[in-house]
């Protein structure tokens, strides 16, 4: 079966005819339901991107199925991550605080609701934001809150993943692309974060009305890429360009691609995505 298709492939130039062909190959020998497993198939005549990141990886998600890798590039190299620490921030305010609660910004004294603090950490990856998060509330210690981000980490089995603060700015901060897809697939389990993630700009307002942000996401590649709903950035000069984004190819079927250490981070991540799209049949 899997030779017919090969051979299928090979002998057609057209996408839209491969497609047909391998949908009658599939419709009938095998049961429609599991049909999807055969999915996505490789082109073979489309070669790999060359990219600048140290490494990357871009895997297709489909939460009832197994993982599947498309590409990959030094996948389990552990680097500096940046601002992509701040993902995990996220989860672990979700983890312990309301989002109704408020916290005042030790820095100015502003006080923000902790859905505020989360647009303003992850939409334009502001770094007052992810601090006052992890040490301005009476909840948690700042100690206690990094501890957390750790053991969450270990829960998670990120075993090369670790945190020595909220933000990213230590380049002590690391993990691999393959433990950031993983970090993805659990932060996909909080709509907020999603929802958050997808953002492309948004105004913050104090709890006083005083203080108001207006802030544009990081993630140049929002609304540029139709099938995007959602990422994050990270950039230090230690870390180099770092990027996460996550794509919707159909129902409950993502795309996550993630680099590290690149000098050109949207570019890498676009040619990623485009190549995914022409290299796979869908």
């Amino acid at each position: 079966m899997l030779i017919a298709i090969a051979w299928a492939l090979f002998l057609i130039g057209k996408t839209e005819e491969k497609k047909e062909v391998i949908a009658s190959m599939l419709k009938f020998p095998i049961a429609e339901n599991s049909a999807k497993n055969y999915y996505p198939i490789r082109d073979w005549s489309i070669q790999e991107p060359t990219i600048f990141a140290k490494s990357a990886l871009v895997i297709n998600y489909r939460p009832e199925l197994k993982d599947i890798i498309l590409f990959q590039k030094n996948p389990f190299q552990i680097l500096p991550i940046a601002s992509l620490t701040k993902l995990m921030t996220g989860i672990i305010v979700l983890e312990n605080y309301s989002l109704d609660e408020t916290i005042k910004v030790s820095k100015n004294n502003e006080e923000l609701t902790i859905k505020d603090l989360l647009y303003l950490m992850l939409v334009e990856s502001n770094n007052d934001a992810a601090t006052s998060l992890a040490s301005d509330s009476q909840k948690l210690d700042y100690k206690n809150f990094i501890d957390l981000m750790n053991e969450e980490a270990k829960k998670t089995g990120l075993t090369n993943t670790s945190f020595v603060d909220p933000v990213g700015l230590s380049s002590c901060n690391q993990s691999t692309t393959s433990e950031i897809a993983e970090l993805t697939k659990f932060a996909m389990s909080f709509p907020i974060l999603m929802e958050v993630l997808k953002t492309p700009e948004a105004t913050v307002t104090s709890i006083d009305k005083k203080f108001i942000h207006k802030i544009t996401s990081t993630n140049k590649l929002l609304g540029k890429i139709p099938q995007l709903i959602g990422g994050k950035t990270g950039y230090t000069d230690e870390a180099g360009g770092c990027m996460m984004t996550l794509s919707k190819i159909s129902d409950n079927n993502y795309l996550i691609t993630v680099i590290l250490g690149s000098s050109e981070r949207e570019n890498d991540t676009e040619k990623l995505i485009t190549w995914s799209q022409e290299a796979y049949l869908w």
